[in-house]
């Protein structure tokens, strides 16, 4: 019988878990992190009928479903924070800057990538303010949308949201493309028939597979999960899937220093925006 509360994780237990998890998304957990993993996965064990993470290791190394469990892992330690127009000086620093240039050296069509989406504002968001600028109307423009998670992914293209995921957000945006229906926000189908999302893993160096190139890349407040050489495999791979000329954007807090010195480093005022 399982007991009600936390489920324990042993010190060895702890770090073959990890290593797990590591190989598979990148994702590394430090030894402070002991109390996450127990309080994110007690639930799970119990659903399983485990009472110790040692025999959840061993489910995850040889039972047949192996491979479903490993993406309910995921799911459930991943961090998927975010809102609309999160960071949004990159983002028109993106439509007010990036577009015309590549538009002066001849692009007619453009496609970003939203490469850590989770479920979905960022990307969203992105149709929005091409939208408000008119450009959707005047050109091409294909925005793809990723995410290791496959629960946040399914809530992103479902495009139905609470109150939480708008502070900030200007009114005047929520009530053109949003509507209310009890404590649910329902995203405009023709905003979120912009986006096309799927399902990716930023270590694998096919990740981009299901699109080809990119003009745009924006990888925002994810490098701070990998360590060094899960960021130089992840960053190489944006170099290889960006076109030439190519722009990559991360979080405030994020830096190629030490990682990549194939980009140029351009500081726009309102943030920095890294150049192929």
């Amino acid at each position: 019988m399982i007991q009600i509360g936390t489920i324990k994780i042993k010190d060895d237990e702890f770090v073959e878990l990890k290593d797990i998890i590591y190989n598979s998304s990148a994702i590394s957990f430090s030894d402070s992190k002991k109390y996450l993993l127990e309080n994110r996965l007690t639930k799970r064990l119990q659903e399983l009928n485990f009472n110790s993470f040692k025999d959840y290791i061993y489910y995850l190394k040889y039972n047949v479903k192996k491979k479903e469990e490993m993406e309910i892992l995921l799911n459930l330690v991943t961090i998927n924070e975010t809102y609309f127009l999160r960071e949004r000086a990159q983002m028109d620093y993106m439509i007010k800057t990036v577009i015309p240039e590549l538009q002066a050296k001849g692009k007619r069509s453009i496609r970003i990538w939203s490469s850590a989406s989770s479920s979905g504002e960022e990307a969203y968001s992105m149709a929005i303010l091409l939208n408000e600028a008119g450009l959707l109307n005047r050109m091409s423009i294909e925005i793809y949308a990723s995410d290791i998670n496959t629960e946040v992914l399914e809530t992103a293209k479902q495009g139905i949201y609470r109150s939480v995921s708008f502070r900030g957000v200007p009114p005047q945006i929520v009530d053109k493309y949003f509507t209310k229906d009890g404590f649910s926000f329902k995203l405009d189908p023709l905003i979120a028939s912009q986006v096309k999302f799927f399902q990716g893993n930023l270590l694998s160096p096919l990740v981009a597979s299901k699109f080809g190139k990119a003009d745009i890349i924006f990888c925002r407040n994810v490098l701070i999960y990998f360590d060094m050489e899960a960021k130089i495999k992840v960053i190489e791979t944006f170099h290889k899937t960006l076109n030439d000329p190519g722009y990559l954007f991360l979080g405030h807090s994020e830096t190629l220093n030490k990682i990549s010195d194939k980009f140029q480093m351009k500081n726009f005022g309102g943030g920095i925006v890294y150049l192929k």
